[in-house]
């Protein structure tokens, strides 16, 4: 694995300095970036990829470089850590030309596999703050740009913002492979306080008994059969299509185990070919069943609440034995 990803490194590189434009002489490296380059490969042979990580981070403070960001998403995906994985696989998928070579096409198809599993086993928060205000996210500084949104960890999250003397937090919960949004805002200053008017005195009711209101008709059987029926049925699709997804990701899992050490680091081989698509029927499958699943949840509410709403007036009775509830359902 290290030396596919030694390789894929050196591929990227090759294509940044290729991206030169025609007719220019591309200035030589400087030592210092040379110096952190053959440290970062020399720790991804050794199998230390953190220590990797690092160096070319430190490499892309110099270079600003397409092979830095994608060596860094790359390094991030490999150590687990898929929050940093989508948010420089992302700036990689953004300052990557277009592949020219074969090598070039499997790099570029092997990044964005890379980007789709991140996002999948990472969260998205899109917070909506006050200008000028301060985020953090668990108590870490977090950049806003626009209304893109940052890559967490999933799990529940603690969004804060803070301007001046006034904050505002919010606890969310992020799942898994989906993205929650969070608007900040900030509670108005206290103004001065009014005086409450007195309570105007209660008029009395004119005499005379009230007329019952007219009973209501109770609920149709076909309606409620029928209800119940259409919730286990949409229950049941829900239920058969999670049952499939995850017999997609054991195929997922097994493809990737059978394709060797690199785990499906590129799509060439057709075990991993066969791994991809498995994985985008696993996505069909999983987002059939629990819209199956929170249809068949409504329609039963909804059917419960037709069956059970009362239809008629209905009175309350308190004595020394207890309390009794008389009236249509």
């Amino acid at each position: 694995m290290h030396t596919n990803l030694r390789h894929a490194v050196a591929s990227a590189l090759a294509a940044a300095l290729l991206s030169t434009s025609a007719g220019a002489l591309a200035e030589p490296p400087s030592g210092a970036r040379d110096r952190l380059v053959a440290q970062a490969h020399a720790a991804v042979d050794e199998g230390r990829l953190a220590d990797a990580r690092e160096l070319w981070m430190a490499v892309w403070k110099l270079e600003r470089s397409e092979v830095a960001a994608c060596t860094i998403g790359a390094l991030s995906f490999r150590i687990g850590d898929m929050p940093a994985a989508v948010r420089w696989l992302s700036l990689c998928k953004e300052i990557m030309r277009a592949p020219r070579t074969p090598d070039e096409r499997a790099l570029h198809e092997s990044r964005l596999v890379d980007l789709a599993r991140a996002r999948q086993l990472a969260g998205e928060l899109r917070v909506v703050a006050p200008a000028g205000a301060t985020v953090t996210i668990d108590g870490a500084p977090a950049e806003i740009e626009g209304d893109r949104p940052i890559p967490v960890e999933p799990g529940r999250r603690v969004v804060r913002a803070a301007l001046d003397d006034r904050t505002a937090t919010a606890d969310v919960d992020v799942p898994r492979g989906e993205t929650r949004e969070v608007r900040l805002t900030f509670p108005p200053p206290p103004g001065p306080q009014r005086p409450e008017p007195e309570p105007e005195a209660p008029r009395a009711a004119p005499a005379g008994p009230a007329a019952p209101p007219p009973a209501r008709q109770g609920p149709s059987t076909a309606l409620v059969v029928g209800g119940v029926g259409l919730s286990a049925t949409f229950a049941a699709l829900g239920g058969v299509m999670l049952v499939g997804a995850e017999k997609r990701e054991e195929a997922i899992l097994a493809s990737a185990r059978a394709a060797g050490p690199n785990g499906c680091f590129r799509l060439t081989g057709p075990l991993c070919q066969h791994a991809a698509s498995a994985r985008d029927d696993m996505r069909t499958f999983r987002a059939i069943g629990v819209a199956g699943l929170i249809t068949g949840g409504a329609v039963l509410a909804a059917t419960l609440g037709y069956t059970f709403y009362p239809r008629g007036q209905t009175e309350v009775s308190v004595s020394s034995e207890g309390f009794a509830i008389s009236g249509v359902f």
